[in-house]
């Protein structure tokens, strides 16, 4: 059975290279490009993984997973990012 994966990015660039390499390998995925539009989604539908933009206009990605795992523990969450400060990392 595929993965159902839902991307958070709000560059459509990196988001359809994203979708392009996991549909490729098969799974099914969804993209939105913020995190107001992944909560909608999550709240329509079931996924088995979320990966997400940690820099995004609004709401964040540290604060959408906090969001995510408040709402659905058990889901999880892989937050994507360029930062390189180790405090960033670690947060």
């Amino acid at each position: 059975m595929p993965t159902r994966i839902l991307v958070v990015e709000d560059s459509p660039t990196q988001a359809e290279r994203l979708v392009a390499h996991l549909e490729a390998a098969g799974h099914i995925v969804q993209a939105a490009t913020t995190a107001e539009a992944a909560l909608d989604r999550l709240d329509a539908g079931a996924f088995d993984l979320v990966l997400s933009d940690v820099v995004m206009p609004g709401m964040g990605g540290y604060d959408f997973c906090r969001v995510v795992k408040a709402q659905q523990p058990e889901l999880p969450v892989l937050l994507l990012t360029s930062l390189s400060d180790p405090m960033d990392i670690i947060r």
